[in-house]
């Protein structure tokens, strides 16, 4: 949780405008970096390390006096409550003392017989009793009039409101410390200073309500309450008042958190949709609003119904389960392609339909029986290829939670200098290199985290932005290509080969394409946008700080043992038999060391699984069916006289229309079986050729902002002014001559690399 969001879910909602302003503070701080930054552009371009002295003064002047305000304003509210509370502590005090000797008849006469039962104890002893008071409820009981119970009953609820005002005003100076910590640390390592330790020492700790002596006081009064409270309604149990007392504090707490956070999210939310650019239609049919996303869904579906019972009474392939797998694929086609339902909702659904329509067949032809045929399907959606998804999760889930992925890229970045060029390379190639490992889900989110320092200092209008964006979002498209286990599509792709690659046949034919892909859509982004043009010097980005721990080094540990025993698994598979045997490895290691977690697994991309799961199903179905042979003989029939290479492109081209307008993962669960059928049909059969290269083809459509997750995610941001950086302009412009130069590369370099390890 960020600072800001700390201060404000722990701060007290009454005094929220008395804390200190961090996020005010936070924006001097943004904005003397982006001076900074324009003055060593303008001024100052052959010495980048050098900023003007007079610049740098006057900006730790206007910060300094900020953060002077703030302290002043900490001291003066923590005076006046200070006095205010103190002052109430002895009204109620002398209130409390005055009750006690004014004990009702019944006390008076349970004292006398306490102490007659005592007469032969010491002085001492009897004065101990004589202190000692009955509890509350027993005191409550003897009063003999409303009057006295009223009284007691307020007095109960001053101390306790004394007690909770006390700690809230403790803990109000220990947030405003730590929030002028925190913000002298960001002023440090935004600007490159120096003030943190200077500022603290002299400045906030020589200041009252941050000394010593003061937070000491406090916390006299805060027992001096609890010994009141004991002394008056615990019969003199310090403990005991403390145990009751913390306990209206912490409902206290409770609600003004609720009352904080549901504010927050409220803020949140009018934040988010302040950019909305067009309002949600809704209609209303038979008293329902219905919104026109909603109607849109509604509509395929039930079109991809009417598609299901039609070519279910339609005899396209004279045989009854070829025909009723074929209405199926069409189906699940209609709806992944729409979306009108989630991908993964549609794969849940298929083993159900696989089953019902009874499109499972023996070797021999015939129709499987329902339970042969639920075994088979459910075997075929847990496999080693599920196994290896899920330890390539667990490897990014470890990267990722402890900082591993996050120092790699900020200290690579962080020597590729301030020229724009060099910047645009070096985060395209760490948001490539990244997506080899972790999600690309998850790589633009870290990627765009890290390029914030860039971002906020740019002028207004720059064009270094959308290309940065646009850099990082066609890297992470490429990288989805670079490994097995980078993107769902080559979990399918490597499910349709036999034999299996293995990691270094992958990395002999991936690695040369992607590396080369990427430095034709950087200088594509050079020609386009010109960013040195726009923008000579961007600001440093800074690496992270932090030694190494051990937790880390065992993390990279794993890591690299597991990827060499996968790139060994060729060599090993008599002795570990496949890939998705390795995977249990860092699973192991991950989850059974506690480096990993149960909110860790469940963060892993389920639905993803759950897709890929949907997707075997559906290939276990058309292929037992021999729906798959069929229509394979039908193209190959069309094709046959084609040499390899142009019935790759043939693919390569379909398969980059389809991810380009759908969804890479999509277009490998519908098309890749296809391809290997296809290809098992040649006279020359080259099916492990055409699947890896149309496996490889999915990650090449890029075209469009909803070509894939990176392009998602970078399409949604935005300017501090709510104005977004990018278009579908944008990517139509870059992303199209990417795509088509990664996919004639794919059945170019691509074919030649596979044919000559014999594929």
């Amino acid at each position: 949780m960020k600072f800001s969001h700390t201060l404000q879910f722990n701060a007290v909602p009454e005094w929220i405008d008395y804390y200190v302003a961090y996020d005010h503070l936070k924006k001097i701080i943004f904005q003397l970096e982006k001076e900074y930054v324009e003055s060593n552009t303008y001024q100052h371009p052959n010495d980048l390390e050098k900023r003007p002295s007079k610049s740098e003064g006057e900006g730790n002047k206007v910060f300094l006096e900020a953060v002077d305000l703030q302290l002043e304003k900490v001291f003066d509210f923590y005076t006046q409550k200070e006095q205010e509370l103190f002052a109430k502590i002895d009204e109620v005090e002398q209130t409390v003392r005055h009750t006690e000797q004014t004990t009702s008849p019944l006390e008076q006469l349970d004292s006398t017989l306490h102490l007659d039962k005592t007469a032969g104890a010491s002085k001492e002893t009897q004065q101990r009793h004589m202190q000692r008071r009955a509890s509350f409820e027993s005191r409550l009981s003897t009063r003999t009039n409303d009057g006295e119970m009223e009284t007691m009953l307020d007095q109960r609820s001053q101390l306790i409101s004394l007690y909770v005002s006390l700690s809230e005003l403790e803990s109000y100076v220990e947030l405003n410390r730590s929030a002028f910590d925190k913000i002298m640390k960001k002023h440090d390592k935004v600007l490159d200073g120096d003030l943190r330790q200077q500022y603290q020492n002299k400045m906030v700790l020589e200041t009252r309500p941050f000394m010593p002596q003061t937070m000491e006081g406090l916390r006299q009064q805060i027992q001096r309450v609890e010994h009141l409270y004991a002394d008056a309604f615990c019969g003199g149990s310090v403990n005991v008042a403390i145990r009751q007392m913390k306990t209206h504090l912490r409902d206290q707490i409770t609600y003004d958190r609720n009352t904080v956070w549901r504010e927050m999210v409220g803020q949140e939310r009018k934040a988010l949709s302040a950019h909305v650019k067009e309002e949600v239609k809704s209609y209303k049919f038979f008293g329902i609003d219905f919104t026109t996303s909603l109607i849109r869904n509604i509509i395929f579906f039930l079109f991809a119904i009417a598609a299901l019972i039609a070519l279910l009474n339609v005899d396209i392939f004279q045989s009854t389960p070829k025909n009723y797998c074929f209405a199926v694929l069409i189906f699940a086609a209609i709806m992944w392609a729409t979306e009108c339902v989630p991908l993964y909702a549609t794969s849940l659904l298929l083993p159900f339909l696989i089953v019902l329509t009874g499109v499972m067949c023996n070797d021999d032809g015939t129709p499987m029986p329902a339970k042969a045929a639920s075994k088979a399907v459910f075997s075929s959606m847990f496999s080693d290829t599920i196994m290896m998804l899920l330890g390539g999760f667990s490897l990014a889930g470890a990267l990722s939670k402890y900082g591993i992925a996050k120092a790699f890229a900020s200290h690579v970045l962080s020597r590729a200098g301030t020229r724009p060029r060099w910047v645009l390379l070096a985060i395209m190639f760490v948001a490539g290199f990244l997506c080899m490992w972790i999600s690309n889900v998850a790589t633009p989110v870290l990627c765009f985290s890290l390029i914030d320092p860039i971002m906020r200092t740019l002028p207004d209008n720059s064009q270094v932005a959308p290309c940065l964006l646009l850099g990082i979002a066609l890297a992470c498209c490429i990288g989805g290509m670079a490994s097995p286990i980078s993107s769902p599509q080559n979990i399918i792709t490597i499910q349709y080969m036999s034999p299996n690659p293995g990691w270094g046949i992958w990395f002999g034919a991936a690695l040369p394409i992607s590396i080369i892909s990427l430095f034709f859509c950087w200088g594509l982004l050079l020609l386009v946008y010109r960013p040195d043009r726009d923008t000579p010097h961007l600001n440093r980005i800074k690496p992270t700080r932090g030694s190494v721990n051990r937790t880390q080094v065992f993390v990279m540990f794993i890591t690299i043992a597991t990827i060499a025993l996968w790139c060994a698994e060729t060599a090993m598979e008599a002795h570990v038999g496949s890939t998705g045997v390795i995977a249990a490895i860092p699973l192991f290691m991950f989850f059974g060391t506690g480096i990993l977690k149960k909110d860790d697994l469940h963060a892993f991309l389920w639905s993803v699984v759950v897709l890929a799961q949907g997707g075997m199903a559906l290939g276990a179905a058309v292929t037992s069916s021999g729906l798959l042979e069929d229509i394979a003989l039908r193209i190959k029939d069309g094709i046959q006289d084609l040499d390899a290479i142009a019935i790759l492109a043939i693919f390569s081209f379909l398969i980059l229309v389809f991810a380009t307008f759908v969804s890479h993962t999509v277009a490998a669960l519908i098309i890749v079986p296809i391809v290997q059928q296809v290809g098992q049909s040649l006279p020359d059969p080259r099916a492990n050729l055409l699947v890896m290269g149309a496996g490889l083809a999915c990650s090449a459509g890029m075209g469009l902002p909803v070509s894939g997750y990176p392009n998602m995610s970078a399409v949604m941001m935005e300017s501090p002014s709510g104005k977004p950086y990018l278009s579908s302009k944008h990517f139509l412009i870059t992303g199209v001559p990417t795509s088509i130069f990664v996919t004639v590369l794919v059945f170019t370099l691509g074919y030649g690399i596979l044919s000559g390890v014999g594929y």
